[in-house]
């Protein structure tokens, strides 16, 4: 699978808690990030669906 680079912004207070809590489990936050984005996007095809079979 081929990845892409994006810059995204962060408060840089949050990332640092971030980072404590997450290095001690081995979480990369580029992995964490996609694993919530494909949480988000199978959340948002589950609602389509329901919106398109009550119409």
């Amino acid at each position: 699978m081929a990845t892409s680079r994006h810059n995204i912004t962060l408060d840089p207070e949050v990332y640092e808690e971030f980072c404590r809590y997450a290095g001690k489990k081995g979480i990369k936050i580029s992995t964490w990030v996609n694993q919530q984005m494909k949480e988000f996007i199978e959340e948002e095809k589950m609602i389509e669906e329901f919106r398109k079979k009550r119409s």
